[in-house]
């Protein structure tokens, strides 16, 4: 395509605001195309999204670069290498009430965070929606923060045990 100057219209974009699921899916057959009824939407699996806190839901993404030097070139090279995908420390609201995080995730527990971005969360999850699916097993639930304000909160490390990759479509 020619380069064409960029005029004042942006391009559109999805707000974060309403617009996100979490789910704990405890077992799925085929991470590369998770099923909407029978695994997303199975006795089971919880939709968690609002048990969390504004900064307790995060991954944390990185790539390494490795050195590609080469003899009697001045300018060092880079070549990329492996990826880390992790979430940090799940944060959420302490609760009693069934089918929250503070129920759903038991200590030792392994199964899938999906995640689906750009959707209603008010939408149920249906075939060719994107999610992306992520193994883990759960850590110990402890107490939040403490500072007299706010609600109390429970902190859990997760461990991510399979590759994240790309967002995949669900299945029927």
């Amino acid at each position: 395509m020619a380069d064409v100057a960029e005029g004042l219209v942006p391009p559109p974009a999805v707000d974060q605001t309403g617009n996100l699921t979490i789910w704990w899916v405890p077992t799925i057959a085929d991470v590369s195309a998770p099923k909407a009824a029978t695994e997303i939407g199975a006795a089971g699996a919880f939709r968690l999204t609002y048990s969390f806190t504004e900064d307790g839901w995060d991954f944390d993404v990185s790539q390494d670069k490795n050195a590609d030097a080469r003899l009697t070139l001045k300018q060092p090279l880079e070549a990329l290498g492996s990826s880390k995908i992790s979430l940090k420390t799940l944060k959420y609201v302490e609760s009693s009430a069934a089918g929250s995080a503070n129920v759903v995730l038991v200590e030792g527990t392994s199964g899938y965070f999906v995640e689906r971005a750009g959707v209603a969360n008010s939408s149920l999850a249906a075939a060719a929606q994107k999610v992306r699916v992520i193994p883990v097993t759960l850590g110990k639930q402890n107490p939040g923060p403490r500072d007299g304000s706010g609600k109390f909160t429970v902190v859990q490390e997760v461990a991510v045990t399979g590759v994240v990759g790309a967002p995949v479509a669900l299945a029927a």
